[in-house]
């Protein structure tokens, strides 16, 4: 049962927040080609709103991280970029049809030029639709569209650890969660990553992102996650990379919850999480800190 829990684990929520945070980094690793094309020195808009108008929610159960997203090429030009996660892990018969009708719906409501790209994020080596055809009575489509398959980093896994681009931990996060099936090999894989995180030297707002996204990716039994918490504790001392101030490591160690609830405030106003994420960070009740936000947050001007 457990088993089952941690396989069907949502990992749609980290893929899509990842592509957001790391998208010029997301496109360098797995489309370099569409990497190229862009003009990064122009700003990146993320089309939510018009993705909604357009998709239809997932059926049958069946999970999906999607983007759309406008961008301009360096002949200055613009267009959507449109990117499809296959999250669920299983095969779909029609999953090129769709991809066809996805670009469509979009170039026919917003008459703007659409390249889509397909992330598979499933275990099955043949699982690879990358173009949809059909012909009828001389009638022909041929729909073709880049695909990335994870499967394929699985016997480069060193390459991705030590890769210098950021996704590629996020890429590694996903390929452990889905191969590792014994919650002792998840322990070693989230370790093995957490410390390469730290590692890295990153910015402080980077390694919070990144340790969210791997542990969302990553999920253990609650006694390997408290083991997990403490060798997190012990990396950021011998790393000298603390994220909590001395007072505030001890308010949170004595258990004082006025404490805990400055410390979940804090990262609230500092990392933008939101109101759950940050009571859970600080091991507190919604409603404990929904009550101390509402005493201690200043008005917006």
């Amino acid at each position: 049962m457990t088993e089952t829990l941690l396989d069907n684990q949502d990992h749609d929520s980290p893929w899509k927040e990842a592509l957001e945070l790391r998208f010029p980094e997301f496109l360098a690793l797995l489309f370099p080609n569409v990497f190229a094309l862009i003009d990064w020195q122009r700003e990146v808009t993320f089309l939510d709103k018009e993705l909604q108008k357009i998709l239809p929610n997932a059926q049958n159960g069946r999970t999906y991280a999607d983007k759309l997203v406008q961008v301009y090429f360096l002949n200055g030009q613009s267009h959507w970029v449109l990117i499809h996660v296959e999250v669920q892990g299983e095969p779909e018969v029609d999953f090129a049809k769709r991809m066809y009708r996805y670009n469509y719906r979009i170039q026919d409501k917003y008459d703007k030029d659409v390249i889509s790209l397909a992330v598979l994020t499933d275990t099955h080596k043949n699982f690879r639709p990358s173009c949809y055809e059909f012909t009828l009575g001389g009638c022909r489509i041929l729909f073709e569209f880049p695909m990335v398959k994870l499967l394929d980093w699985q016997d480069r896994l060193d390459e991705l650890h030590h890769s210098d681009n950021v996704f590629a931990l996020i890429v590694a996060a996903q390929l452990h969660a889905k191969l590792n099936k014994q919650p002792a090999q998840k322990f070693d894989a989230k370790i093995r990553l957490t410390r390469l995180l730290y590692q890295r030297g990153y910015e402080k707002v980077q390694v919070i992102e990144l340790l969210r996204l791997i542990d969302w990716m990553i999920t253990l039994p609650h006694n390997l996650e408290i083991q997990c918490k403490q060798i997190v504790d012990q990396i950021e001392e011998e790393q000298q990379m603390a994220y909590m101030t001395s007072m505030e490591r001890i308010a949170m160690q004595e258990g004082r919850l006025e404490g805990k609830l400055e410390m979940a405030l804090k990262m609230i106003n500092r990392f933008n999480l939101s109101v759950k994420e940050a009571a859970e960070e600080a091991s507190v009740s919604v409603n404990d800190l929904m009550d101390y936000l509402k005493k201690h947050e200043q008005p917006k001007q």
